[in-house]
């Protein structure tokens, strides 16, 4: 298929005489035949139909109006049902040639459809029959929240507390009004004992501090805050912090905050009906950012469960649903019609704006430069030949500006450095204070450092075009600036990111750039390349937007001990140990796989089972002037007196095998 151009595409999408719009897309029914149709789009549609083996059931189209992406949709009871349940979706990135399926027929509380007739040309025989049910719909008040009753279980919580159904196509009274009852389960659900009294910042809060998301000054506020723990800790740390449970500060005011906790609320929620409406809720209360953890698939460990609804019920008589990761991803964008970004297993953050969204997802493909070390290493650092060095008044600013200079690959500007005028005053200029950082510590320095912002910002468009596309002018003014000191243009940064892309789907070429590498473990046989977190910023581009493409579904790399990338089939695996740093022999806990081809990700806990597996060998996977580098060595040293070989290992002897064997041949 010919390469479809934005510009192309959108025109097209313009110029489509019917359809129901909406700020991001344009959904319409299929086939899209007929003169007033643009042939880009017929033809595209058919060919992708053609290629990807898309069935009629796949009714409806939807024409992202952000990004060049079509959505397959299967509505098959468009016709009959009034208001018809999403059963499956295929979107397709024209650009990259990306394809995702989500199914959603095994989900309690799928997207349904309203105002059926805005999907059809006014000429179509069934348009007056759906318009009918909407204005009788629009009369009884039912269609004004359109965020909640844009799911079935919703849907009909809305209907019949207003003792409303419906006859065929047409809306009818049934005689009692009140809200539907979910099935009762065999034993009464004790929500309140999911409270967990914590000892530390939760997981999520730590993440979301770690991230420098809850920044100085802005209020935070827990929906669903169980025993106060995180409310305590944050405020402590001397920001406004409040908090709100349904049973244990059912008094306590809902407010609204900056920043919104909704920690591992909607997995203890039965009723998928209300998950949707806490969502809304917190999203409510939340000026900012919102924060979003639940369990993930992957995660059980309970022996005794009861099933009930898409969960189970534990001995302990609580309800645990455990998330597919693209389920609660969808729930939160389906429900909030914005992007959910993963920054941990089972942890979202929503921004507000779509400016800071992007901040954001451009921050984690930044990293830290340490300018002096580059420098050593460069043989450059010397010390200044003039007599009078305003480096030795002004130490502090200068190293404040110049970290910005670094951060930014270029002079900042007011907003961005607030001390410029300190920095003329101290130095004559801008260029001056520029120049006195190139004398003390080279060129070859300060372009090194331009070059690594330069590829940390081509990681974060290459990154994003796995999203939806943002208009330049949506951007932060910093980005803007960005992309044009180091590209020129938006759209040049874009084709330099697709050319990246395309690279990285190319098992050659990764294969090439990891053998270049004197770092990190390569298995030619196996087709794995495995690196220690601590050396993610030393990849070269080409792995480091491989690794960033398995962030934007799974959250943030650096959690995971072990990253394995694996070469020919597009799959990354993080490995996450007990003790890695300070065991000889760390033991697996959990596995996480992200197939990068059918966008999915598996979580594998290692905790189960007969045997438990161990990590031999370890210094294979780290930097080779690691501190302890010398102390693994001597170990290792032993393992192969014993026999044992990196070579042969494999995954070498469970830790209750390697216990029997080594009773009597300890290794120490």
């Amino acid at each position: 298929m010919s390469r479809v151009t934005a510009a192309e595409y959108r025109q097209a999408v313009d110029s489509l005489p019917y359809g129901k719009r909406l700020p991001g897309a344009l959904y319409l029914i299929d086939p899209v035949d007929g003169p007033r149709i643009p042939a880009l789009l017929r033809i595209t549609v058919a060919e992708l139909r053609k290629r990807l083996e898309i069935g009629p059931e796949f009714n409806l189209l939807k024409f992202h109006t952000s990004s060049p992406k079509i959505s397959f949709l299967a509505y098959p009871d468009f016709e009959k049902d009034p208001h018809p349940a999403l059963m499956e979706a295929v979107i397709v990135d024209l650009v990259t040639g990306k394809t995702r399926r989500d199914d959603y027929r095994a989900r309690a509380n799928p997207p349904i459809l309203h105002r059926k007739e805005t999907f059809l040309p006014p000429e179509h025989p069934l348009h007056d029959k759906f318009a009918k049910l909407t204005r009788q719909e629009e009369a009884a008040g039912l269609l004004e929240d359109s965020a909640r009753i844009g799911f079935r279980l919703n849907w009909e919580r809305a209907l019949a507390e207003k003792g409303l159904g419906f006859k065929g196509h047409r809306l009818v009274e049934t005689g009692l009004a009140t809200a539907p009852v979910q099935a009762a389960p065999k034993k009464k659900i004790h929500r309140h004992k999911t409270a967990l009294v914590r000892r530390e910042i939760s997981k999520p809060v730590k993440t979301l501090l770690e991230l420098g998301q809850l920044r100085r000054g802005e209020s935070f506020f827990d929906y669903g805050c169980g025993h106060g723990g995180d409310v305590e800790a944050i405020t402590k740390l001397g920001h406004e912090s409040k908090g709100w449970d349904p049973v244990h500060a059912p008094d306590a005011p809902k407010q609204s905050a900056d920043v919104v906790n909704l920690g591992f609320v909607l997995n203890v929620i039965e009723d998928p009906a209300e998950r949707v409406e806490a969502v809304l809720d917190a999203w409510h209360h939340t000026r900012r950012a919102l924060l979003v953890s639940t369990l993930i698939a992957g995660q059980e460990a309970y022996d005794d469960v009861l099933t009930f609804g898409d969960g189970v019920i534990t001995s302990r008589d609580t309800f645990q649903k455990f998330f597919e990761p693209a389920e609660i991803q969808a729930l939160l964008e389906d429900t909030l019609h914005t992007e959910a970004v993963p920054v941990g297993l089972g942890i979202y953050l929503v921004f507000r704006e779509t400016a800071e969204l992007h901040d954001f997802l451009a921050s984690r493909a930044r990293r830290f430069i340490d300018w002096e070390s580059l420098s050593r290493r460069l043989g450059l650092l010397k010390a200044l030949r003039a007599k009078r060095d305003p480096y030795d008044t002004h130490r502090e600013l200068l190293d404040a500006f110049w970290e910005s200079v670094l951060e930014l690959g270029r002079l900042p500007r007011d907003e961005e450095f607030d001390r410029l005028a300190e920095v003329r005053q101290a130095c004559g200029s801008l260029p001056r204070a520029l120049q006195l950082f190139i004398d003390r510590f080279g060129e070859p320095t300060f372009a090194a450092a331009r070059l690594r912002r330069k590829e940390d910002l081509l990681v974060f468009v290459a990154a994003a075009q796995l999203r939806h596309k943002i208009p330049f002018n949506q951007l932060s003014l910093r980005l803007q600036r960005d992309l044009r000191s180091f590209f020129g243009s938006y759209a040049n940064a874009e084709e330099k990111a697709r050319e990246l892309m395309f690279a990285a789907g190319d098992s050659d070429e990764l294969e090439i750039a990891a053998a270049q590498l004197n770092f990190g473990f390569l298995d030619p046989r196996e087709g794995h390349f495995t690196i220690h977190r601590s050396l993610l910023d030393e990849l070269p581009v080409i792995l480091r937007v491989y690794v960033e493409c398995a962030a934007y579904l799974y959250g943030n790399p650096r959690e995971a001990d072990l990253i394995k990338i694996h070469l020919h089939s597009r799959k990354l695996t993080f490995h996450y140990y007990r003790d890695f740093d300070l065991s000889p022999l760390p033991e697996l806990l959990t596995r996480i796989k992200i197939d990068l081809k059918r966008l999915f990700v598996t979580v594998i806990d290692h905790t189960t089972g007969p045997e438990h597996q161990l990590l031999f060998f370890k210094e294979r996977f780290l930097a080779k002037d690691h501190l302890d580098r010398p102390k693994m060595d001597r170990f290792s040293a032993k393992l192969r007196k014993l026999g044992l070989r990196e070579e042969t290992i494999g995954y070498g002897p469970s830790k209750e095998k390697w216990d029997c064997w080594n009773q009597n041949r300890q290794v120490n």
